[in-house]
């Protein structure tokens, strides 16, 4: 046939008519496959998402300098001693009477009107009325927060 006309139902490519295979009656699909990439894919994010986290657990070993000052944490924190006196550390600790305590409190977190976080350090033979005491007074204060700070056990602290 003239005029690029087609031979028996096959579908035509550049101009061309294409060969029909014998007992097949399909056009050429052009489209392409993507679900082998899709499943590659996927298997590469699997390697990436297991891998990467255990990468970033990394140990350095830092240099000495003989000017370094440890850096000082800017937080209050409330101690209270074996015999139930309580103590506010922030940019100098100072011991406090239990009656003055939250009042003392206020004027620590006045300063700063975002963080109201307290962290305890009590004495484990200080009687439990004077935690209560503490906990009592740094909620009166405005705290929303209360942490307790503690000391690792011994074999945890030497690994």
């Amino acid at each position: 046939m003239a005029g690029g006309g087609h031979l028996g139902g096959a579908a035509s490519f550049g101009g061309s008519p294409l060969p029909k295979v014998a007992g097949m009656e399909s056009d050429v699909n052009a489209d392409i496959n993507v679900t082998p990439m899709i499943d590659v894919m996927l298997v590469l994010l699997i390697i990436f998402m297991i891998t990467v986290p255990s990468l970033a657990g990394y140990t350095a070993i830092l240099p000495k300098a003989k000017t370094a000052a440890p850096e000082k944490e800017k937080r209050v924190t409330l101690g209270i001693d074996r015999q139930g006196n309580f103590y506010i550390e922030g940019k100098q600790t100072k011991k406090v009477a239990p009656d003055q305590l939250s009042e003392q409190l206020k004027q620590a977190y006045a300063s700063r009107p975002d963080d109201h976080v307290l962290y305890m350090k009590a004495d484990n033979q200080a009687g439990y009325d004077k935690v209560l005491t503490a906990i009592d007074a740094a909620r009166i204060a405005g705290v929303r927060r209360i942490g307790a700070i503690t000391e690792l056990p011994q074999a945890k602290a030497k690994e």
